[in-house]
């Protein structure tokens, strides 16, 4: 993994094996990132997937590999958060996508991350059950 921090964003790159989290978890460390918001392009060979549902209040998991481009990651970090979505491409041009619970790096995966000055830290949200910002 390299990265650049800049005024207010972060460039990342992260390099094939690397897992893409565990990354960004790093990266936050690092930079003791409080507030950004990111987004990324690249190619992963093994992701988790999760969909969310509401009423059970509970995220169903599902592990894929093979060749995937990753055609849009999006998602926000905070000191006690990485929330994450990613969208997928198949070598037969098909999409999946959903909230990321887990992706490898297959060639190269390009990140920036964009800082702001709110913090972002989460609470419970008793109708959903998911955790959101707290603001």
């Amino acid at each position: 993994m390299d990265s650049v921090h800049e005024e207010n964003k972060i460039v990342v790159r992260l390099d094939p094996g690397e897992e893409v989290l565990e990354s960004l978890e790093s990266l936050r460390d690092e930079y003791d990132i409080q507030n950004g918001f990111l987004m990324g392009i690249g190619a992963v060979d093994n992701v988790v997937l999760g969909h969310y549902n509401v009423e059970e209040q509970q995220y169903n998991d599902e592990e894929f590999t093979g060749q995937f481009e990753v055609t849009s990651f999006l998602g926000n970090i905070g000191p006690d958060k990485i929330h994450t979505h990613i969208q997928l491409g198949t070598e037969s041009f098909e999409s999946i996508g959903g909230h990321c619970a887990g992706a490898t790096v297959s060639g190269t995966f390009e990140i920036v991350i964009f800082l702001g000055k709110t913090e972002l830290t989460h609470s419970l949200d008793e109708r959903t059950g998911l955790d959101v910002f707290d603001i």
